[in-house]
């Protein structure tokens, strides 16, 4: 069995290449026969960006935190000293992992929304279809990439915690 770490590495990555296929896509079906997708506008990207970060974060971290379940079953060791381990601010997210999917789109949503807004003020008005859709492959594979590793390392370091107490009172 894989290490931990190496784990969350492969898991992730795997993650992260899916959605580079997959939500450029579901975009090309949305905005075929279009050649130029709007900043702001209901059906533009902002719109768009924000809906995908939220439903994509609750997915990954629903199906990432299906797999770490099933690794531990399996015979992954999440106490080694390589194991990844959350730090502070990942360790205060909920450990539920809706919630922590929600949590993390809601972040993806608000950090993205803050980006385009950027973009608008330095003159950007949209993209072109073709543009769009690499941006959506681009934020899509990082995005991925990012709430599944989080979400594993998350699960990892609540389950390691969850066994210590009982390996610290097995000696006593």
């Amino acid at each position: 069995m894989d290490s931990a770490a190496s784990y969350v590495r492969k898991q992730a990555v795997v993650t992260g290449l899916v959605n580079v296929v997959v939500n450029p896509l579901l975009a090309w079906a949305g905005k075929r026969g279009t050649s130029f997708v709007p900043l702001w506008s209901a059906d533009g990207i902002v719109v768009d960006i924000a809906l995908t970060a939220i439903i994509l974060s609750v997915l990954v971290a629903g199906f990432s935190a299906a797999g770490v379940r099933r690794a531990l079953r399996g015979g992954l060791d999440a106490t080694t000293a390589d194991a990844p381990q959350a730090g502070r601010w990942l360790s205060r997210l909920p450990s539920g992992t809706w919630s922590l999917g929600l949590s993390l789109g809601a972040a993806a949503a608000a950090v993205s929304v803050l980006a385009i807004w950027v973009l608008h003020l330095l003159g950007v008005s949209g993209l072109s279809t073709g543009w769009f859709l690499v941006l959506k492959a681009v934020y899509g594979g990082v995005l991925g990439y990012l709430v599944a590793r989080w979400v594993m390392v998350r699960q990892l370091s609540a389950n390691r915690t969850a066994q210590l107490p009982r390996s610290n009172n097995a000696g006593r």
